[in-house]
């Protein structure tokens, strides 16, 4: 066992973006169009424009880019495509603000010690529950906030 290398990951999550939850929303949307293309006879304009919310996620379906996010004993951290990866370690935390949202999603904020706020990328993010339990056995303060207007 090497000497010093003690980061035991404490909870980890990881969310990989072809999913069925994708596929469906896809073929959906995709039915959608040709039934109103072929049945209502909507100008070919019409529907390309239709068609164009469909590729971003036949982008992310093609490429499938992964979104991790660890906490270990030494701190939290999180990767995904977009916004690169964020290293905090556990003694820089002043606290983590969890708050549910107006469309029952739920938003994840890192308050550090010197006072800066670092967001956690939505698709970080994992399920409410089992992360405040896993922050809170790591020993940092969570604040919960519902429905925050501001």
């Amino acid at each position: 066992m090497p000497d010093g290398d003690t980061s035991q990951a404490v909870y980890r999550y990881s969310r990989a973006a072809r999913t069925p939850h994708l596929v469906m929303a896809l073929a959906l949307w995709a039915a959608g169009i040709l039934t109103i293309s072929l049945y209502v006879s909507a100008a070919v304009w019409i529907t390309v424009v239709l068609a164009l919310p469909l590729l971003p996620g036949l982008w992310d379906l093609w490429r499938n880019p992964t979104a991790v996010l660890a906490l270990d004993n030494k701190g939290l951290s999180w990767r995904n495509a977009t916004s690169g990866s964020t290293d905090i370690p556990l003694g820089r935390i002043s606290h983590i603000r969890l708050d549910r949202r107006w469309d029952f999603s739920h938003r994840a904020t890192v308050h550090t010690d010197n006072g800066k706020r670092l967001r956690i990328p939505p698709d970080c993010l994992p399920p409410h529950q089992g992360f405040e339990q896993a922050l809170t056995a790591a020993g940092l303060r969570v604040e919960r906030h519902h429905f925050q207007i501001f």
